[in-house]
């Protein structure tokens, strides 16, 4: 049934038009809207996903629940997005900035993760297409949102404060 369901909506293309709607209604409303993503390195190369509405690769992660820690949304994003299970103490220091942008403002927090070995990711094939491990060169050489390439202009490469492995992940 989940696979029916996946698969329907995937025909109808319905995460593209929800996220075009999205977009209309923040260019009309203007709202402050907050977001977590993880930074995941693994070998000096950074995981940037590619989302089935968006022209331009990522880090994964979304919006903050009403009362949720951004580190608690993160994580809860990880799971849903590629089925990587974290905890928020894995996370490193937050970076965060705030943007305007012509859809209100956005503020947006980056916890980096450094990663032993590279874990399996199951991107869940509607929202999150496809991934790439990228060297910060070959990332910034990409089309990326304001606050990504921010983070990679600005932001040193994590060391390991919290290094998990792939039997950490599961």
């Amino acid at each position: 049934m989940k696979a029916a369901l996946k698969g329907l909506i995937r025909w109808l293309r319905l995460y593209p038009l929800a996220a075009w709607l999205y977009e209309l209604w923040r260019r009309v409303a203007r709202p402050h809207t907050h977001g977590a993503l993880v930074a995941l390195w693994h070998g000096g190369r950074l995981l940037l996903v590619q989302a089935s509405y968006r022209r331009s690769l990522s880090l994964p992660g979304g919006g903050i629940g009403r009362g949720e820690p951004a580190g608690q949304a993160a994580v809860r994003e990880l799971a849903e997005e590629l089925e990587l299970r974290v905890q928020p103490d894995d996370l490193g220091a937050a970076w965060g900035v705030s943007e305007l942008s012509k859809g209100g403002r956005n503020t947006v927090w980056i916890f980096p993760l450094v990663l032993h070995e590279q874990p399996v990711l199951r991107p869940d094939g509607l929202e999150i297409v496809a991934c790439h491990w990228l060297s910060r060169e070959q990332a910034l050489e990409r089309q990326l949102p304001t606050h990504l390439r921010a983070y990679l202009a600005t932001a040193m490469q994590p060391c390991s404060r919290s290094t998990r492995t792939r039997e950490d992940l599961r």
